[in-house]
């Protein structure tokens, strides 16, 4: 079997748990509800960064994993392209930055499918940039020690001038969300 330099997970919940593992402070696994609404699609984390001490930012995250599709002998894309769409959803439950961060399942054969899409991402990240706008990152989790290689940055925060959007954001600062408490517990 070939060495792998880089990390792989079985499910988007061990992915999801190493993830939380790895980011600061104030973070909130799996949110479904916000000022007590259910919200579609669900948050996989969301985080709250102190930006100043009057500014905040709430930054979603979405996770995927990119598996090996055994009949193009390839990576596939769907993770990659629904992982897009879903991200740029949270804009619209109160984030003001969506993160698409990408990692690997476990059926990826070697290391060189995972070098080939990360060049290519690279090779066209002002592109996609363009593409998806300023308020969406992309990043992919190579190592075990939570390294994030950030392809696309956001640059800048998306505020909307809808009422309920708004609110979400409000609600979103005061904790007023459900998340996964238990998930959040194991790892304290």
């Amino acid at each position: 079997m070939p060495k792998r330099e880089y990390v792989r997970f079985k499910t988007e919940g061990e992915f999801l748990k190493a993830v939380l593992r790895s980011l600061p402070f104030d973070v909130y696994p799996r949110v479904t509800a916000i000022g007590g609404r259910k919200i579609h699609p669900d948050i996989d984390i969301l985080q709250i960064k102190g930006i100043s001490e009057h500014r905040y930012r709430l930054i979603g995250y979405e996770l995927k994993l990119i598996k090996f599709d055994r009949r193009s002998k390839g990576l596939s894309w769907n993770a990659f392209y629904t992982g897009i769409g879903q991200a740029l959803l949270y804009l619209k439950n109160g984030v003001h930055q969506a993160f698409l961060l990408l990692g690997f399942h476990e059926n990826v054969p070697t290391d060189k499918f995972i070098d080939v899409f990360r060049d290519w991402l690279w090779k066209y990240k002002e592109l996609i940039a363009k593409i998806i706008g300023n308020y969406l990152s992309i990043g992919i989790y190579l190592y075990e020690r939570g390294n994030v290689s950030v392809m696309i940055e956001a640059s800048l925060d998306f505020y909307s001038s809808n009422k309920e959007i708004r609110l979400l954001s409000e609600e979103l600062f005061q904790r007023k969300f459900t998340f996964d408490k238990k998930l959040r517990g194991e790892l304290n």
